[in-house]
């Protein structure tokens, strides 16, 4: 009897464990979605800058100076975590160098381009390195049998997340809330900031209390850091031996690239496009953000079947032709060469059409652009999900943070690449679409990269 008691503790903590570690991910999604992709990204391009099309050049300075900065840290905080043993602490550390600011976006009222553009380069780096040390749990939380599983329902989560912070950002104004901020102007968007604080600091709680960590290794910090260095350095020396984990990393930095700069872009993009209002934005991401909340975990569930390559690889084509649909299509044309006549426009799309008026989408080429939003919105979980899992799946198993580290430096290593060649275009050719589809490069390339990945455990270089 106290054997089988003991059991059910044992599983009660492992599941209160993985609970916590995938609630982080829901955490963490207000920062990632209603600031750097939606409602902030799109308030700061359209309002804060003035003018859609300089909006979305100084935005992607933002994107590329963040793209600089976090590779400085990724490798040295993931080497460090494998030799110092525990990863919560720099979770909760980076985590809370991030509140600051987050909160500081209250103040960036229109006009105040450089208090926003620093904040947000700020709150990306500390974000991305909180990510490292999470993404270096996975491992510890999950067997080998369900890790696919464990990292879609996080993303599942996260996109769970995700539509409640809509929810409850749209409501706001209807709860009367908005008197409280007199006259400031676009206050509305401004507390997407603020709000993804409190968010961030509630569902971290789980993480904190539950989670179980790796024992400290005994070393001092110093002595962490001269030890990760050092590990890391040799890790770099022997890269033809990790010849096919260098080869996916290099790849996967590629397509990260592109699916960042689609995330960094897409609502200002949407907004200079078709002239949306903010709440739209919000309403279209509502709408967008359901779908991954069952494609994320379904996903893991077949990447422990089918493997995390595949997984990958199907989802990035479908993700790939899913952006290209969107670019095709502007209140003129659709699909690139079809005109929208007058009576073209007030028509509806077969089957989703009078679903998507139902949200305030009536016109025929806005729905077409989100159907294909949707249609990537399925796919973009899996993605995400497999590609964090394949590290797991071909990294030494006493190497995984260290890889984690040196995932998140390839994935940031070039992240100002797309970036500042959306800047660059738009700002040459003063076209957002023109400067939007710079992305689908790097979609492509990353697909025709895979080709040469195998998935298969690399064994540590010896010495």
């Amino acid at each position: 009897m106290s054997s089988e008691l003991g059991l059910d503790l044992s599983r009660r903590r492992r599941f209160l464990g993985q609970f916590g570690w995938a609630l982080y991910q829901l955490a963490s999604s207000p920062y990632f979605v209603i600031i750097n992709i939606f409602v902030f990204a799109a308030y700061f391009q359209k309002n804060v800058v003035g003018d859609p099309v300089e909006g979305q050049v100084v935005w992607g300075y933002s994107q590329a100076m963040a793209g600089v900065l976090i590779p400085l840290c990724a490798p040295i905080l993931g080497a460090l975590a494998d030799a110092y043993g525990p990863r919560k602490p720099g979770l909760i550390l980076f985590s809370v160098l991030a509140i600051p600011a987050m909160i500081a976006l209250w103040f960036v009222s229109p006009g105040e381009v450089a208090l926003g553009f620093a904040a947000i380069v700020v709150a990306a780096v500390t974000m991305e390195c909180a990510a490292i040390y999470h993404n270096a749990m996975l491992p510890t939380v999950a067997g080998v049998r369900n890790i696919g599983f464990m990292s879609g329902i996080a993303y599942s989560l996260d996109y769970i997340g995700s539509f409640l912070i809509f929810m409850v950002w749209l409501a706001i104004p209807a709860l009367g809330i908005m008197a409280w901020f007199g006259d400031e102007p676009f206050a509305h968007e401004r507390l997407s900031g603020p709000l993804s604080v409190i968010w961030l600091i509630v569902f971290s709680i789980p993480v904190v209390l539950f989670t179980p960590d790796l024992p400290y290794s005994g070393l001092t910090l110093w002595q962490a850091i001269g030890k990760g260095l050092n590990q890391l350095g040799h890790t770099i020396s022997r890269v033809v031996h990790y010849r096919n984990l260098a080869t996916y990393l290099i790849v996967r930095a590629i397509y990260a690239d592109g699916m960042s700069a689609v995330f960094a872009f897409l609502a200002g993009y949407l907004s200079g496009v078709f002239g949306w209002e903010t709440a739209k934005i919000g309403i279209y991401a509502l709408i967008v953000l359901t779908v991954p909340i069952f494609t994320s975990f379904i996903g893991g569930w077949i990447d422990d079947k089918i493997g995390s390559k595949r997984t990958i690889v199907i989802s990035l084509f479908v993700f790939t032709i899913a952006v290209l649909g969107s670019i095709s299509t502007t209140p003129n044309e659709y699909l690139f060469f079809f005109p929208v006549t007058d009576d073209l426009r007030m028509q509806q799309l077969p089957v989703l059409g009078p679903l998507f008026s139902l949200f305030g989408f009536t016109q025929f080429p806005e729905q077409v652009s989100l159907a294909f939003s949707v249609m990537g919105g399925m796919f973009v979980g899996p993605v995400l999900a497999s590609s964090r899992t394949m590290v797991a799946r071909i990294a030494p198993t006493t190497m995984v943070s260290e890889i984690y580290g040196l995932y998140t430096l390839t994935g940031k290593a070039t992240a100002f690449m797309a970036p500042f060649l959306v800047a660059v275009v738009t700002g040459a050719t003063q076209n957002q679409r023109a400067g939007f589809a710079v992305i689908l490069v790097f979609l492509v390339l990353g697909l025709v990269g895979l080709l040469w990945v195998k998935e298969e455990r690399a064994e540590v270089a010896p010495r």
